[in-house]
C-alpha cells in the first residue's frame, strides 16, 4: 500500500500498512564536526579514532545517536511532512540506537504507517514506524514518530 504522490497529504490520506523509502544519504566528518559545535556532544567515542576502535561495541569512532536520529527526521521532511499543509511534530516513542553508525556510512529510511487516530474533527495522530538502515541494509536505529495531521476538513478551512 503506497502513498500517493503529488498533492497535499492530509490525516484521511493515511492508512495502517503504507510504506515509504527515503533517499540515501551518506554521512560525512563534517555533518559530525557540526553537531558538535550545535550540541557540545564530544566525547571521544565520536572524536576519536584511536578510542573507538579501543571500545568493545565500535570498530572505530561513531555518530551521535542523535544526530542519526536528526537525519531520520530530515528524511521525514524530505519525504512526508514537506507534503503536508498542517503538521506537528509530537513525539518519539521507542526510540532504540540498533548498531552504531559510522563516518561516511549511507544511511536510509524505511518508513510505515503504524497507526492513525482522529484526537478531534481538526487533527489526527499519525505514528510511522522508521528504521534507520545503512548500506549493508543492516537497521541502526528505530524510531516510532508521532505527528499531528491536520483532517481535510481542516486544512479546508483555513484556505478559505
Amino acid at each position: 500500500m503506497e502513498l500517493r504522490s503529488g498533492d497535499d497529504l492530509v490525516f484521511e490520506d493515511f492508512q495502517k500498512g503504507q510504506k515509504l523509502l527515503s533517499r540515501g544519504r551518506t554521512v560525512t566528518e563534517a555533518d559530525i564536526r557540526l553537531f558538535i559545535g550545535a550540541t557540545g556532544s564530544d566525547h571521544p567515542i565520536h572524536t576519536d579514532e584511536e578510542h573507538g576502535r579501543r571500545h568493545p561495541l565500535l570498530k572505530e569512532a561513531c555518530v551521535q545517536g542523535l544526530l542519526s536520529l536528526s537525519v531520520l527526521d530530515g528524511f521525514l521532511v524530505d519525504s512526508l511532512t514537506r507534503r503536508m499543509p498542517v503538521v506537528l511534530n509530537y513525539g518519539h516513542d521507542k526510540v532504540r540506537y540498533l548498531a552504531p553508525v559510522y563516518c561516511k556510512d549511507t544511511i536510509r529510511a524505511e518508513l510505515e504507517i503504524a497507526d492513525c487516530e482522529y484526537r478531534n474533527s481538526d487533527y489526527g495522530t499519525v505514528a510511522i514506524d522508521c528504521v534507520l538502515k545503512n548500506q549493508k541494509n543492516e537497521a541502526v536505529l528505530f524510531d516510532r514518530h508521532l505527528l499531528i495531521v491536520g483532517t481535510k476538513e481542516h486544512v479546508r478551512r483555513i484556505r478559505r
